[in-house]
C-alpha cells in the first residue's frame, strides 16, 4: 500500500470515528433529557377540585378554617393517566387557583396546599366581589417539594365570611408539572 493509500484509509477511518462520535453523542444527550410538561392544555390536565364545607358552628368571629375533600381525580390519579408518577415530577408548580363561592357569603379567602397552614401558601383573595361567583389567583407557586412527598391531597382553607352560617366553597387548582422519562 503506498504513503497516499494509507493517507486517505487514515483520513476515512477519521472520518468515520468523529461521525460516529457525533451521532452517539447527539442521541445520548436526545435521550437524556427527555421530558414533558403538564398543564391545563394536556390531554389530561393536572387540574384538581377541592370542596371545602362548613357548619354555621365553626364559624367564629366571620372566620372558618376547614380542610378539603377532593372532588376529582386527584394528582396521582391524574399523573398515572398521563402515564407518570410522582417520584416522575422534576418540576411543579400551582399555576393558578379558582375560587368558587358556592353558597357562603364569603369575603376573603387563603388556601395552603396541605393539612394545616404550615403547607405552601396557594391562593390567597383579599377582597372577595359581591356579584362574582368566583375569584382567580393566578400567582404561580412553586410546589415540588409537596408534590414529590405527596403532600397535596387535600388543602387547607381559611375564609372569611360576611355572615355565619353554613357554607361550601370549592377551589379548582391548576398545576403545571414537569415529568421526565417520556
Amino acid at each position: 500500500m503506498t504513503s497516499a493509500a494509507h493517507a486517505l484509509l487514515r483520513g476515512s477511518l477519521l472520518i468515520v470515528l468523529l461521525a460516529g462520535g457525533m451521532v452517539w453523542t447527539s442521541c445520548d444527550l436526545a435521550s437524556g433529557g427527555s421530558t414533558a410538561i403538564l398543564n391545563a392544555n394536556s390531554t389530561f390536565p393536572p387540574t384538581v377540585r377541592h370542596r371545602f364545607e362548613y357548619a354555621g358552628e365553626d364559624v367564629v368571629e366571620g372566620d372558618v378554617a376547614v380542610q378539603s375533600e377532593v372532588q376529582s381525580d386527584d394528582l396521582d390519579a391524574i399523573l398515572s393517566r398521563n402515564g407518570f408518577r410522582r417520584r416522575d415530577v422534576i418540576n411543579a408548580r400551582v399555576d393558578s387557583v379558582e375560587i368558587i363561592n358556592l353558597d357562603s357569603s364569603l369575603r376573603e379567602a387563603d388556601v395552603f396546599l396541605g393539612t394545616d397552614a404550615e403547607g405552601p401558601l396557594i391562593a390567597q383573595i383579599v377582597s372577595f366581589p359581591d356579584d362574582a361567583s368566583s375569584v382567580v389567583d393566578d400567582t404561580s407557586t412553586p410546589v415540588l417539594e409537596a408534590v414529590r412527598n405527596d403532600e397535596v391531597r387535600t388543602l387547607y382553607g381559611r375564609f372569611g365570611l360576611e355572615s355565619a352560617g353554613d357554607g361550601a366553597v370549592q377551589a379548582k387548582v391548576y398545576y403545571r408539572l414537569e415529568v421526565e422519562g417520556v
